[in-house]
């Protein structure tokens, strides 16, 4: 791929602003993702509430020898960072390794196994709610469409060049609680609706407060938000906060729901505990021989070796996690993603790509034989 047409691709693709939940931004970029695909590419658009999935194959199959898995959107940014800046050999801008660089890669890719009329089944799909937990793009994609690659390339993950071997599961609660207002100067008359709230969350910051002081594999918890109250001089009547646990493959999001259900119902019986999104922890056994070529194939673009480690957020491949399709998972050097500075490494990119073709490339001599 040559650097010029990799920075005019990149460049549009951050300008469209396709946060999570802006439809119209979103169908915007896909349409010119899909201005760029080989004419012969056979297309699919699905629509699920407010995500849209592009599926696009060189074969109609739901079960691709190799799949490419991207996701369009980004999170929430100023208008000026949907404006890419090159300085040196870092590109800037929202969703510059967030992952938009990912996507004139699987678009050259697919052209390429078009143009040479391979046999190979190679699918570049894209999805528009990742940022948001996926449910209404990839889970509709592998659960209602049952769509099941043989591998899945998924370069969300795994910056600096690692190669992520498994990833942490993602449990989002809503804690809602119900009390009745009063005014301030006579709280007796009111329930608070804020106050089992913020017991409950002690109770939970000393079972998990411990574990977001350093880096480790255990299950940790983020409060996210916590919502409740009208006026400073009324007995808060309704509330809620907002949790974000992550876990690893020893804990189940079940499990975490159950165990603050039931902290919660000892504290109140107006508590309601929901679950807002819940994701699989992911793991891909490195000792597989698509695995071995996988990492293989970047460190002879990168001419280094490849490090193998967990990754602690989560993404789209999270939803195949039942279905064993081993995920491969790494990301060209960048940073600061979900910040003003978010960029990613231009050199990078370009070794990035020539690592996926020389993979592609055995992975299509090997056609058949496996």
């Amino acid at each position: 791929m040559k650097k010029d047409i990799f920075i005019k691709k990149l460049t549009k693709l951050v300008s469209f602003e396709t946060v999570t939940g802006n439809v119209v931004e979103n169908s915007k970029a896909l349409d010119y993702v899909i201005s760029l695909l080989n004419p012969k590419a056979i297309i699919k658009r699905v629509k699920n509430n407010n995500a849209e999935v592009l599926i696009a194959g060189n074969f109609k199959t739901q079960s691709p020898d190799t799949a490419y898995l991207v996701h369009m959107d980004v999170v929430s940014a100023k208008p000026e960072e949907f404006k890419l800046k090159i300085k040196g050999d870092k590109a800037f801008g929202r969703g510059a390794s967030d992952m938009k660089f990912s996507i004139p890669m699987g678009i050259a890719l697919l052209n390429e196994f078009i143009s040479n009329k391979s046999k190979f089944a190679f699918t570049l799909a894209i999805t528009t709610d990742e940022e948001h937990g996926g449910d209404e793009g990839c889970a509709y994609l592998a659960e209602k469409l049952k769509f099941r690659p043989k591998y899945l390339i998924v370069p969300d993950g795994g910056d600096n060049l690692t190669f992520v071997n498994k990833s942490k599961g993602v449990c989002w609660l809503d804690i809602l609680s119900k009390g009745s207002p009063s005014h301030a100067s006579r709280p007796w008359m009111g329930k608070n609706a804020l106050e089992p709230l913020i017991l409950l969350t002690k109770k939970l910051m000393d079972i998990y407060g411990k574990n977001s002081l350093k880096e480790n594999w255990n299950t940790t918890m983020n409060i996210g938000q916590i919502q409740g109250g009208i006026s400073v001089n009324q007995v808060c009547p309704e509330a809620v906060i907002k949790l974000d646990f992550r876990f690893p493959e020893s804990n189940t999001f079940q499990k975490i729901t159950k165990e603050v259900a039931d902290l919660a119902k000892k504290l109140s019986p107006n508590i309601e505990v929901k679950i807002a999104s819940s994701t699989l922890p992911t793991f891909t056994d490195t000792n597989l021989p698509v695995v071995k070529n996988f990492i293989g194939s970047m460190e002879k673009a990168y001419d280094k070796k490849i490090i193998i480690s967990p990754a602690y957020g989560a993404s789209d491949s999270s939803h195949f996690a039942p279905y064993n399709i081993p995920v491969l998972m790494m990301k060209p050097m960048g940073g600061e993603i979900h910040s003003a500075n978010e960029w990613v490494s231009i050199s990078s990119c370009l070794k990035f790509y020539d690592g996926l073709k020389i993979f592609l490339k055995r992975l299509e001599s090997n056609y058949g034989q496996n």
